[in-house]
């Protein structure tokens, strides 16, 4: 997967910060007043199974196409990421005027974390950024106790997926952890937060889970969401080297959406 350079990503949080500046009431940005105030035209259609959302240029107009079969309802978690991902392609600039003048075609966007070209990354960027700005999600995390509880609040205060939150909290968030998504055992990726401390690890992608870890254990309980309990571990469950403390913390929680398991590490 591409990267974008610490340099594009301040830029494009300081857009979305200005943004929402403007258009957030309480801690929820108000996308619709953001499409009105620009003059977009947005359609919610049905569009089966192709992509969550896309913008066009026709007729020297821009219009958001969004996916109601892909669960992008405009009020539900998915469909307010997706309509503010579109809202980033139109709103960054080098975005816009490449597809205004011809310089790249309209592309379906689709949700998801693998496999996204720089432009799709930056727009899921700026959808992260605009829907928990950097000072309110920080306000939210602070001096509170660490554990999927946190992920889940977070996700329901900026309406935003259990991901977006914990992507969002490996970035900007108030304390050092790791997150494995898994599926049906075997590791798809990972994500760690730059303070996280300089281990060896006993997994890779693509790879099965630790077999003594407790996500590894995991049975899919046959109904909706699952959250485990908070459990310290060893820490050569998942490390090659000792972090200063012979135990971690693991916590795990299962989507049925997508049927991924998602693991959260952390140290005392």
């Amino acid at each position: 997967m591409m990267e974008m350079s610490l340099h594009r990503k301040k830029r494009i949080n300081n857009l979305a910060n200005y943004v929402s500046e403007d258009f957030s009431e309480g801690h929820r940005v108000n996308l619709i007043k953001i499409v009105k105030y620009e003059e977009l035209s947005l359609y919610y259609d049905h569009y089966e199974n192709t992509f969550d959302g896309m913008l066009v240029y026709i007729d020297s107009m821009f219009h958001i196409h969004i996916n109601l079969d892909k669960g992008n309802t405009i009020n539900s978690k998915r469909g307010r990421f997706t309509l503010a991902h579109e809202l980033g392609h139109y709103l960054i600039d080098e975005h816009r005027i490449a597809l205004k003048y011809g310089m790249i075609t309209s592309h379906q966007s689709k949700n998801g974390l693998l496999n996204k070209d720089l432009i799709e990354l930056e727009a899921d960027y700026f959808a992260s950024c605009l829907l928990m700005p950097e000072i309110l999600f920080k306000q939210a995390c602070s001096r509170k106790q660490f554990s999927f509880t946190l992920i889940e609040s977070l996700s329901n205060l900026f309406q935003v997926s259990i991901m977006a939150s914990i992507l969002r909290f490996i970035e900007i968030g108030s304390r050092e952890f790791m997150a494995v998504i898994s599926k049906d055992s075997v590791i798809r990726w990972y994500a760690k937060s730059n303070d996280f401390q300089k281990v060896g690890f006993k997994f890779k992608v693509n790879s099965n889970l630790p077999r003594e870890s407790r996500s590894f254990s995991f049975t899919n309980p046959g109904y909706g969401h699952y959250i485990s309990e908070v459990e310290e571990v060893d820490t050569d469950i998942w490390f090659i080297n000792k972090f200063y403390n012979d135990t971690i913390f693991e916590q795990y929680y299962y989507s049925e959406i997508n049927g991924y398991l998602i693991t959260l590490i952390w140290y005392k």
